[in-house]
């Protein structure tokens, strides 16, 4: 089972569904001429002896009337503002057109005993469905449609994730309304075509995993009232037994806090099972928060139907270095008959992988199987024939595979061309591996590696495009010196046969966060951007995952300046090599980006005509109150000690803004449903740029009544609207004739 996220996410989320007794729903009304001002209602905080007022504390209360309706005028005035630029409507065409060319867009893919599962938009759909086909050449058939529950409770709805039964009779899935990621677990069956009529609520981090094909392991999150503070959302979560056809009420529960005495949890760590393919072992993974090492047991399958379960440790502290080993799907637990294969980075950042004979009496101790090379190792899977291993190479992906039957010597897979690897599903009674590639120029191509073959095929599960061609773009990848020396990869494209005079709109965009890498990607609609001379830079910047854990450890905590310093120096290659202009340039950034961007246009507001910060996280001295923010202190620190005061305040974004500074142009976006970052942190950013700003330039809110974090459960019009928001505003204060607003 694949957790749907964008590669902008990451971590333990928060704010929980409001009442249903407040109304967020988007009502016709008349657009305010004027832009409504927050009232400011300061409240000082001391930090150690150091004086922070926040003027909009009052804006964290999103059940205040007053603040449901300022939100909701500025989204008001936002619209009025943006469907006015006269070249909107032509940009929104041309994405749809560049849409209406696509053929089903297909993700996560399952290989479940010679089946396989997907995840596809059909042409002129607007949400995944899960679909099924019988081996490479059979014919895909739908299964579970999320649209025909669209609309039941006012909100669209989608898949969050989904798990088949190793027999291909069931499919257990996840299905979350208005991108909210508060999924409802229901279970599916296959040969009948419909659900059982069981469901089972607070599944936000269910990871269902088959124990035999009639039952599963699934983590449900406690029951919050009222009363209880956010950060309550995320703790105390149980892992619990499913037989399917019984009362969920009745489900046994396996592992959680204050469940087992050979497995001590804390509040806030969260319990996941799995059942190991292939073997008689169920294997536990502790994790807490946003932070990448795991705690792991092991125990008899026989043994794991209720509390009472003796676990083997194989990693019982964080400190052993054992992280995720980033399954598409549960069934793909790395395991080969009793050996449980996983990485290792206590001795090198890099990481190793080490195995586990589950079958040996505690302590388990682990044997290297692949030492650390120069490469990263991001992920592995395991099939019948080999460990297939995902490495990253400064954002590019690599696939090496390490035959059971051979010395342990990986072989490098040959892919049809330079860029990401994702989505590797491998089948542990099968050979070879299927997975995506993709390329800054070129849409994603799903690929079959066979056993023992040198280079990966097409494996014609993504039908062809019209738009899978890239040959009318060109790419650069650069580095760029930053302020410390530190060179920084960036990787440039732009519609061939462009001058570089300085004179192009130039979107450059940057993350940096949770060692998350800032891998190749392309998607068609940005065709409509770039045939109108945009040129899109994207900046590995330190923070990210690009060349490892080092570099995530390099934009950290007390290191965190390096994101955006490093962002910097991007724009200011840009600006001086002539691809854009100070005039020219603007920077995006979103959720965990969010701290980037905002710092960047703080520190350096001379080289950004304007900005976008999407769903970002930008209050980070109040974030820690949240449910989410409890989860991330790991990645960013807490207040609740000066150090971690200290490094937080260094990239708070909103803390930073000072009045009378001449910022760009500002675009800030929320989502009412958005459970990683609340939609008040966005709304009070954007409320403290609007009063302080000297620049005369706009500073909008854009708020979605209908969506979540980002474009994560969005729907294909919700998408296409939002980056024709995006990209209208940004040609607006870049100076592009045809979105100049008509003078009256």
């Amino acid at each position: 089972m694949r957790i749907r996220t964008s590669p902008l996410f990451a971590g333990v989320f928060a704010l929980a569904m409001l009442s249903a007794s407040i109304c967020y729903t988007q009502t016709p009304s008349v657009a305010p001429v004027k832009q409504p001002v927050a009232p400011v209602r300061p409240v000082t905080d001391d930090y150690y002896g150091t004086k922070i007022v926040d003027n909009y504390r009052y804006m964290e209360n999103l059940r205040d009337p007053e603040v449901q309706q300022w939100m909701k005028a500025q989204n008001d005035y936002t619209r009025s503002v943006l469907d006015r630029l006269p070249g909107r409507a032509a940009l929104v065409a041309r994405i749809k057109d560049l849409i209406g060319l696509q053929p089903a867009t297909v993700s996560d893919v399952q290989v479940v005993a010679g089946h396989y599962y997907s995840l596809r938009i059909p042409p002129g759909g607007q949400t995944a469905g899960l679909y099924v086909r019988d081996g490479l050449k059979g014919t895909d058939r739908l299964l579970i449609d999320p649209e025909k529950d669209s609309g039941s409770r006012g909100a669209h709805s989608s898949i969050s994730f989904y798990a088949p039964s190793p027999d291909n009779r069931y499919v257990v899935y996840g299905l979350s309304a208005g991108g909210s990621e508060n999924a409802v677990l229901h279970v599916f069956v296959i040969a009948v075509g419909k659900d059982t009529g069981e469901s089972i609520d607070r599944a936000r981090f269910a990871h269902p995993s088959w124990r035999d094909g009639r039952s599963f392991y699934y983590t449900q999150l406690q029951q919050v009232t009222r009363n209880m503070p956010d950060a309550a959302r995320y703790q105390k979560s149980v892992c619990r037994l499913h037989v399917v056809g019984s009362d969920p009420d009745s489900d046994s529960t396996i592992l959680g806090f204050g469940i087992n005495p050979t497995i001590p949890l804390t509040p806030e760590e969260m319990p996941t099972v799995y059942a190991a393919p292939g073997t008689n072992y169920a294997v536990a993974v502790i994790r807490r928060g946003v932070e990448q090492p795991r705690r792991v047991y092991v125990a008899p399958l026989r043994e794991t139907s209720g509390p009472d379960i003796h676990w083997k440790a194989i990693a019982a502290s964080y400190d052993d270095g054992i992280i995720a080993w980033k399954p598409a799907s549960a069934a793909a637990l790395p395991t080969h008959g009793d050996t449980l294969y996983m990485i290792s980075r206590r001795d090198n950042p890099n990481g190793e992988i080490v195995s586990f004979d589950l079958s040996k009496p505690a302590p388990a101790t682990p044997t290297t199987i692949l030492p650390s090379g120069k490469l990263p190792i991001e992920a592995i899977q395991c099939a019948k024939d080999a460990i297939y291993i995902q490495l990253m190479d400064g954002g590019a992906g690599r696939l090496a595979r390490l035959a059971f039957a051979r010395s342990p010597s990986p072989v490098a897979v040959g892919l049809p061309f330079s860029g990401a690897v994702r989505d590797v599903s491998t089948d542990p009674i099968a050979g070879g591996a299927v997975l995506f590639a993709t390329s800054w120029t070129r849409p994603r191509t799903y690929l079959r590696v066979e056993p023992d073959a040198e280079r990966a095929r097409d494996a014609g599960l993504q039908p062809a495009s019209p738009l899978d061609s890239g040959d009318d773009f060109e790419i650069e990848e650069v580095k760029v010196k930053s302020w410390d020396g530190t060179e920084i990869p960036l990787s440039i494209r732009f519609k061939k046969g462009l001058v570089l005079d300085g004179s192009h709109p130039t979107w450059l965009l940057g993350y940096g966060a949770y060692g998350t890498p800032r891998t190749p990607a392309f998607n068609p609609i940005w065709r409509a951007a770039l045939e109108h001379g945009v040129i899109f830079a994207d900046s590995h910047v330190r923070g990210g995952g690009d060349y490892g854990e080092a570099w995530h450890l390099g934009g950290y905590k007390l290191t965190k300046p390096n994101t955006w310093r490093d962002f910097i120096a991007c724009a200011q290659y840009l600006i001086g090599h002539r691809y854009t202009s100070p005039s020219k340039l603007f920077g995006i950034g979103a959720s965990g980006g969010g701290i980037l961007i905002g710092r960047a246009i703080e520190e350096r507001p001379d080289l950004f005509a304007a900005a976008i910060a999407e769903v970002p996280i930008a209050d980070m001295l109040r974030w820690e109150t949240t449910a989410n923010g409890e989860g991330n202190v790991t990645e960013f620190g807490s207040v609740k000690t000066q150090e971690g005061f200290e490094d937080l305040y260094a990239m708070s974004s909103y803390a930073h803004v000072k009045d009378g500074a001449k910022y760009p142009a500002v675009m800030v976006t929320t989502a009412i449903n958005d459970k990683r970052v609340e939609p008040w942190i966005p709304a009070k950013f954007a409320a403290r740029l609007q009063a302080a700003t000297a620049s005369g330039r706009p500073v909008l809110l854009r708020v979605d009544y209908d969506a979540g974090h980002g474009n994560i459960g969005a729907t294909v019009s919700q998408q296409a609207e939002s980056f024709a928001d995006m990209i209208s505003f940004a040609l607006w204060q870049t100076g592009d004739p045809a979105f100049q607003p008509i003078k009256k």
